[in-house]
């Protein structure tokens, strides 16, 4: 199982979050705002409808795209993961006369972003390209964003076509505010089998190091926290011992993502019973509906199971914890349910893979009663990304304000050769995408 889990890539899922998102085909569209409307981008469980889990659509302001006969430049460009050669689906560029405001870095209600009424923007296609129209020359700032991935350089714009320096739509691969650039502050309780570290690393967030027992990340070098334990247990640093990590919510509410990759806590097997601790569950619970997003992977699924009952099934569950392990790994072709996921895959030349290396089996989906962001009472439905066979191998969910996703092991293409980047995509989208919102006067915020 250790082998075959290590996965070549993953996330920020991001998506990557956090490299592809779920805009529903329209990614090509070009405009600027106008007053009141709203363009919503999907993110993990998609923007467009958040009582069914989100169709991943686009809702187009009412005065459409921007007139091509009004633009006097045209910017083209590619958007790609911070390694440089993955492209980044759905990833909003706009341009804008001042930078954004700072994204806040802690845990946070993620509801939109804020686009002035003069502001032009653009959604990259399945491969990262995109052509941005501009109705005026001069200085202005070029914002590249991808849930709360971001880079914002100055710019030059000129009349006629200019291609955009790939340096300044490159995602950044660490935090530095000053350089105008931000990633969203990610945990990672260490597993024992599913080194997402190194999915991570493989994405361009950190060097990958020879170790004892193979490669690892050097944490120096690493754009993301790792809670590991240590021996004996150090219960004075939750930053050293997972399970005070999970118990303490000052420590959880310092991030946006939480990584709990297969047996992702100081358990090793399925039987880890740090997920049966109220506080834990009212921890995760509270950090998710506050904006948080949580990535769960197989062995761990107790961490989606037990904070939130009902929403998923898996098979051979009981009411005993780890009930749900499989005695066997398991593999099956792959279905992928999403669209601009397909697109996004197709766009590289993947289009047949399969799950690889599932310990756990998703057997149904249900609709539960929940809220939206802002309070009020919804139906919420978890969104299926891919099937393994006919079984769900990858969901999500949303609550409140932030949302969760379980996800098997690994992916692998026909024929034998490992298929990377379905497991980068759904990893980036955990960042979820970007949620427009504007209105008449620059001073004034409506959200979708």
């Amino acid at each position: 199982m250790l082998g075959r889990s290590v996965k070549a890539i993953a996330i920020l899922l991001v998506g990557m979050s956090a490299a592809c998102s779920a805009g529903g085909g329209n990614s090509g569209v070009s405009g600027s705002h106008a007053g009141g409307n709203t363009l919503e981008e999907g993110g993990i469980g998609g923007a467009g409808n958040a009582s069914t889990g989100g169709s991943g659509g686009l809702l187009i302001p009412e005065s459409g795209p921007v007139d091509a006969t009004q633009h006097v430049a045209t910017l083209q460009g590619r958007v790609v993961a911070p390694e440089g050669t993955i492209p980044i689906s759905g990833a909003l560029v706009y341009l804008a006369y001042s930078p954004p405001p700072p994204i806040p870095d802690g845990v946070f209600c993620d509801e939109c972003v804020k686009l002035d009424p003069d502001d032009e923007y653009t959604l990259t296609s399945p491969d990262g390209s995109f052509s941005l129209l501009a109705h005026s020359t001069g200085s202005r700032y070029l914002v590249v964003q991808k849930g709360q991935f971001r880079k914002v350089r100055p710019i030059q714009i000129e009349a006629g076509d200019q291609q955009v320096d790939p340096e300044f739509t490159r995602l950044p691969a660490r935090m530095n505010k000053a350089a105008g650039e931000d990633i969203p502050k990610m945990a990672i309780i260490v597993g024992k089998w599913d080194s997402i570290e190194l999915s991570l690393a493989k994405l361009g967030l950190a060097k990958i190091v020879p170790g004892f027992l193979g490669s690892t990340v050097d944490p120096a070098t690493a754009g993301f926290d790792m809670i590991q334990g240590v021996f004996p247990p150090d219960l004075s640093d939750p930053m050293k011992n997972p399970t005070a990590f999970l118990k303490n919510y000052d420590y959880l509410k310092r991030y946006h993502i939480i990584f709990i990759p297969c047996s992702g806590s100081d358990g090793t097997t399925c039987t880890d019973t740090v997920p049966d601790n109220k506080t834990v569950q009212d921890n995760l619970k509270r950090f998710v509906s506050e904006g948080g997003k949580l990535y769960v992977t197989d062995y761990s699924y107790e961490y989606v199971r037990r904070p939130w009952p009902g929403f998923v099934n898996w098979d051979t569950e009981t009411s005993a914890t780890g009930s749900a392990c499989l005695s066997g790994e398991y593999d099956a072709p792959a279905t992928v349910e999403d669209q601009e996921m397909r697109e996004w895959l197709l766009a590289q030349g993947i289009d047949q893979f399969e799950v690889e290396a599932n310990w756990t089996r998703i057997s149904a989906l249900h609709t539960l009663p929940g809220f939206d962001p802002k309070g009020a009472p919804i139906d919420v439905t978890p969104k299926t990304w891919v099937k393994g066979s006919q079984n769900p191998a990858t969901i999500s969910f949303e609550d409140r304000c932030g949302r969760v996703l379980f996800f098997h092991l690994s992916y692998r293409r026909k024929w034998g050769k490992r298929v990377a980047r379905p497991r980068t995509c759904l990893a980036l989208r955990i960042a979820r995408g970007q949620r427009l919102c504007r209105s008449p006067h620059p001073a004034e915020v409506n959200t979708p």
